[in-house]
């Protein structure tokens, strides 16, 4: 191997390195990198954009990104993404957690406040009305 491919496979690892996110296991990484062919260490160093694309899209916490030794194993720069933006479906409240919740569900069960009712006595009176119409179900 000459010195100059030497000096390029190296050079190679180091952007590799100095690119990948999580900054674990340095020489098991490059030993990793040598192992690789030519091609492969290209395909690896290309794919990397994509994959740095895909940890922030899905929002991967550092812990559940591969070490870059493994990465590089396993050859995880074959691995076809799913670019679909995650979607986060927040838990539905229920319904006695706001006062705008409360008064939706005042309207929708027929449960209009009175006047110089607290929130405490107005929804204990919603739950009674909504205790009553499952029990007409």
């Amino acid at each position: 191997m000459n010195v100059r491919h030497l000096e390029s496979r190296l050079m190679n690892f180091f952007e590799f390195y100095s690119l990948y996110p999580r900054k674990q296991g340095r020489r098991a990484a490059e030993k990793s990198w040598d192992r690789l062919t030519h091609n492969e260490q290209e395909d690896a160093f290309n794919a990397l954009a994509n994959h740095l694309e895909y940890w922030k899209l899905k929002q991967t916490e550092k812990d559940y990104i591969p070490h870059p030794a493994t990465w590089l194993n396993q050859g995880r720069w074959e691995d076809e993404l799913d670019m679909e933006v995650k979607k986060i479906k927040k838990p539905e409240l229920p319904w006695y957690s706001s006062e705008e919740l409360t008064k939706a569900k005042a309207q929708e069960v027929g449960c209009q406040a009175y006047a110089g009712e607290g929130w405490q006595q107005w929804r204990a009176r919603i739950s009674q009305k909504i205790k009553q119409l499952e029990e007409q179900l």
